[in-house]
């Protein structure tokens, strides 16, 4: 996104069991009040940082409705707030298991539709939970490159963004945003005004049911959307 233990246990099966989910998966499409303050405070907050508001464009392209897969570069932290403060949808985020360690921290996360994920491992209950957002008609953002870049170029995708594609048959929505990673360096805790945009492409579906070629196709529509000193150089592959 062990232990060792001896045969699995047999337990009579249970019709009426619902699989386990992590914390932050809504399926059912709804959000907290919590998580509609959340946003309302970071609209504020991004347009003014943003120097009277961020350069959307493509919002055209966002379904009112339906399953859709978000995919976009990653910059900075301050990526997903960006997103959460202009698209209008109720939307999860698949959110690194470094931000839920503190108590406090973690339920707050978990009201705002952030799914825990645990980086460098198959997270099954992690894909479990975004497989059941994405079935249940909702939308989810994913940073497939899994960390943030350092020189600004899109770095290589983890085939993650693929396999919940191909799995959920969702549409795709590319995305692509630059100028955060002056606002919120990485290593800074507090935002400084500067200039953001974000592109919005054309909604697809993936063709197969091959993961990597699913993430290939993603990575090259969201490299089109960016300038050309943020797309991956040859080496980044």
């Amino acid at each position: 996104m062990g232990l060792e233990a001896g045969p699995p246990r047999f337990e009579a099966p249970n019709r009426m069991r619902a699989p386990a989910l992590p914390r932050g998966a809504r399926p059912d499409g709804t959000e907290s009040g919590l998580l509609v303050l959340t946003r309302a405070v970071l609209r504020v907050v991004v347009r003014i940082t943003a120097r009277g508001g961020v350069d959307l464009q493509g919002l055209e392209n966002l379904p009112a409705r339906g399953p859709l897969l978000i995919c976009s570069n990653h910059l900075s932290n301050f990526d997903p707030l960006v997103y959460a403060a202009t698209i209008p949808r109720v939307v999860h985020a698949l959110t690194k298991e470094e931000l839920f360690r503190n108590p406090l921290a973690g339920a707050f996360f978990s009201r705002c539709n952030c799914i825990l994920v645990r980086r460098g491992e198959p997270d099954r209950l992690a894909i479990r939970g975004a497989l059941a957002v994405l079935r249940g008609g909702g939308a989810l953002i994913v940073f497939p490159e899994g960390h943030r870049s350092v020189d600004g170029r899109m770095r290589a995708f983890e085939l993650g963004a693929g396999y919940l594609a191909v799995r959920s048959e969702a549409q795709v929505l590319p995305c692509a945003i630059w100028g955060t990673e002056r606002v919120l360096p990485k290593g800074e805790l507090l935002p400084r005004r500067g200039p953001i945009a974000v592109r919005l492409g054309d909604t697809f579906q993936t063709v197969g049911k091959d993961p990597a070629a699913a993430t290939a196709a993603i990575r090259e529509r969201v490299a089109a959307l960016l300038p050309a000193g943020y797309r991956p150089s040859a080496d980044c592959d």
